[in-house]
């Protein structure tokens, strides 16, 4: 655990993993920003998904993860409010994926459980930890 200050590496596990995939939603909101989708998109691919991942999911992921590192109160706060974000982006997609909407791959599937699991995590990990925070 912390002693003097430092910061427990699980959590550093979490703030760079946070930080990573901040950064993934937004390189890939670009990419589909770049083919025009956000701007002319086709039919087939809802606006929301890549929208909410620039201006939701990339600055607040990347908040949270840089917080977490110097353990500050609003890497906390932040963390939870994507953790939040996860789990309801997540079940979005899991109710469109059931209901045959989304095809049902491992492509859909793997990443979503991915976030519910670090969602989860940041819930359940960190709450105990809270007051270590500064």
């Amino acid at each position: 655990m912390a002693t003097n200050g430092s910061t427990p590496w699980l959590i550093k596990v979490l703030a760079g993993l946070l930080i990573l995939l901040g950064l993934f939603a937004g390189a890939g909101s670009l990419l589909l920003w770049g083919q025009g989708f956000l701007f002319a998109f086709p039919a087939e691919i809802p606006l929301a998904s890549p929208m909410a991942d620039f201006f939701i999911n990339f600055p607040l992921s990347v908040l949270a993860g840089i917080g977490l590192w110097g353990m500050r109160k609003y890497g906390y706060v932040t963390a939870q409010i994507v953790a939040g974000f996860y789990l309801y982006a997540s079940m979005l997609i899991f109710v469109d994926m059931f209901q045959g909407r989304l095809p049902a791959g491992p492509e859909i599937w793997g990443p979503q459980a991915f976030a519910v699991l670090i969602a989860l995590v940041l819930i359940f990990y960190l709450w105990p930890q809270k007051e270590k925070f500064i």
